[in-house]
């Protein structure tokens, strides 16, 4: 390797590296730091410097987009932009010029939001900067650092749609910034133009994080639950005893009222403000979920402890109003009261709250429940049901096949003999 001459005063600085254009700064490696290189770019007696690169091949590809632009403009380069320090400076200029939401929690600390109106995204933010942080890092500054927190968020336990909300919000902001002129790139454009990288970004088939979801509940650990519910000192985890034999979110009776049974009919009324689905919160009707044969006796036990009449009636025998579960209960203690029913009725192998729903579901299909019906009975679209819950179909069930389609054979050839009969002979 050359060294760049200095003066009698001043040591060289820069070292000549094998990549032509590129050179190693001196002054980087001092104290056992990593190097970084500098790209000397020159045509028709125009020379630019840029400096910092901290591999040889990310100054080399520079070397070759910045020599290709100097030719495409006869030497002559535009004035760099100078960007802002820091993706947190970044993000604080983005602010004033009103482009980034800034909110406040319950402590003071400061939150960003600017995919989601109801500021739902600060999270995204808080891990682009602890990644920056602990990368030694002020920016994404190019496509591969788009690429290196990728891997870094698979590394750390993060779901794949948690990484492609970050990568989106990354667009975003510096999106934002390249328009305001605050920064003179967007990473995530740049590594949109290149396969390799956006290989390493985009969504990857994942294992689901919580198969405890998608076990089945048998019915005598349904008989069980309830037994256990009935004997709980809280009255309101009767949600638990309704939820294994209704299959509903659990979320479902944090929100649903007295009003909403209708005994007589055996349903349960569900109001569209209640409801996750988009299709049935915009609808404006309320849809109706069978009410099974075993939680009428779930809903007596409970409403005698309350000291209510079974029926949904007070002590003067009016029909009471209000909050089924009086107050909400909230998700952790929700989650911990499950726990705490699955092991009074001796169940060793947890199943998560969600697997009710899994079973009743794939229940309600096998005995050949219309997916339509199925579908308004779990508050889903029919392709959400298809989608997720659906599971792969019994051996027992391949082998009746035959059977079905000898059953439905027959019955077409008697109905077609039927009709041969009342038309005269004449086939129709």
């Amino acid at each position: 390797m050359s060294r760049l001459k200095g003066s009698a005063t001043r040591p060289p600085r820069w070292e000549k590296t094998e990549i032509p254009g590129v050179f190693i700064d001196l002054q980087s490696i001092k104290g056992k730091r990593k190097p970084t290189y500098t790209i000397f770019v020159s045509w028709r007696g125009h020379q630019v410097v840029r400096s910092g690169f901290p591999t040889k091949t990310q100054a080399r590809n520079e070397w070759t987009n910045l020599r290709a632009e100097m030719m495409s403009k006869d030497g002559i380069l535009p004035p760099r932009r100078l960007p802002v320090g820091s993706f947190e400076k970044m993000v604080v200029d983005l602010v004033q010029k009103g482009d980034v939401r800034e909110t406040k929690s319950k402590t003071g600390r400061v939150r960003y939001s600017v995919l989601y109106a109801n500021g739902k995204d600060y999270s995204l933010f808080e891990w682009c900067r602890e990644f920056l942080t602990k990368n030694k890092k002020l920016h994404f500054k190019s496509a591969g650092d788009v690429a290196d927190f990728a891997r870094w968020m698979r590394e750390t336990g993060r779901s794949e749609r948690t990484l492609q909300m970050c990568v989106r919000l990354i667009e975003k902001v510096y999106g934002l910034a390249t328009t305001r002129g605050i920064y003179p790139i967007n990473p995530v454009a740049e590594a949109k133009k290149n396969q390799v990288v956006m290989a390493r970004i985009k969504k990857q088939v994942q294992a689901r994080r919580n198969p405890a979801m998608r076990c089945e509940i048998s019915h005598d650990e349904k008989v069980r639950i309830t037994e256990v519910v009935k004997a709980h000192r809280d009255p309101r985890a009767v949600w638990i005893g309704l939820n294994v034999w209704m299959g509903l979110r659990p979320s479902v009776f944090n929100k649903i009222r007295f009003e909403d049974f209708d005994l007589q009919a055996g349903v349960l009324r569900i109001r569209p403000e209640i409801h996750k689905s988009r299709l049935y919160k915009e609808s404006g009707q309320p849809t109706a979920s069978f009410l099974p044969p075993e939680v009428y006796p779930l809903l007596d036990n409970y409403l005698i402890r309350i000291g209510l009449r079974p029926g949904f009636k007070d002590t003067s025998g009016k029909p009471v109003e209000g909050l089924f579960l009086q107050r909400p209960i909230g998700y952790s203690a929700m989650r911990r009261q499950w726990r705490r029913m699955l092991e009074k009725a001796g169940i060793k192998e947890y199943v998560a709250p969600y697997a009710a729903r899994f079973t009743m579901i794939n229940e309600m299909l096998s005995a050949g429940v219309h997916l339509k019906d199925v579908a308004t009975h779990a508050g889903n679209t029919p392709e959400t049901i298809y989608k997720y819950y659906v599971k792969p179909s019994k051996e027992e069930e391949i082998r009746g096949i035959p059977d079905k389609l000898k059953e439905h054979r027959e019955r077409k050839i008697d109905y077609t003999t039927i009709i041969q009969a009342k038309v005269g002979g004449v086939s129709v």
